[in-house]
């Protein structure tokens, strides 16, 4: 009879790994900032949907040694509720809830 050791090892985060939408909730003013897990420079989508899954917003940004900086201006004439904000980073893809109370 052999005794090893069991446990769970660590897995790397791949993909879309540390951003946020700040502040939340927000007036539809907000940045989306963080870091997407490598350091390459890449096209990223952006894209903003009403719980009605209508396309309210979309664009494409790029994003330098992997980090993103980006202000986002939503028109005022939306609804106050939560809105889901798609980021899509070549084959990763992230959802991210938000609320706007203006």
């Amino acid at each position: 009879m052999s005794v090893g050791t069991t446990g769970v090892t660590t897995v790397s985060a791949v993909g879309v790994a540390d951003v946020r939408v700040v502040p939340n909730p927000n007036n539809g003013a907000f940045n989306v900032k963080g870091s997407l897990g490598n350091n390459m420079d890449q096209e990223v989508t952006l894209s903003i949907t009403n719980m009605l899954g209508q396309n309210v917003y979309s664009n494409k940004v790029m994003v330098h040694n992997g980090n993103i900086d980006e202000q986002i201006q939503l028109k005022n004439t939306l609804a106050n509720g939560m809105y889901l904000l798609n980021l899509r980073a070549g084959a990763d893809h992230k959802v991210f809830h938000f609320v706007i109370e203006q």
